[in-house]
């Protein structure tokens, strides 16, 4: 298999990680009640404190996963057709 036709495996293999990763963390999130926008850099913040900073992360996160994600893998899939 040449390089020209192992992309497409590798993309559909990142973006099914980053999907996982994506839906786990929030899930984390919503247990614990606190999240923080990225791994590297932020504070964590509460959902008694600051509720909207809160919601948005999570939902970024949960967005990434079940919205963007899929399409990705859709396009994924579209390159191994051609």
């Amino acid at each position: 298999m040449d390089s020209a036709r192992a992309f497409p495996y590798f993309w559909l293999g990142g973006v099914a990680l980053i999907a996982v990763v994506n839906i786990a963390w929030a899930i984390n999130d919503l247990r614990t009640g606190s999240a923080r926008f990225s791994l590297i850099r932020g504070d964590r913040m509460s959902r008694d404190e600051e509720p909207f900073e809160y919601w948005l992360a999570v939902g970024m996160k949960l967005l990434g996963g079940f919205v963007v994600a899929p399409f990705l893998f859709w396009f994924g899939l579209g390159m191994l057709r051609s």
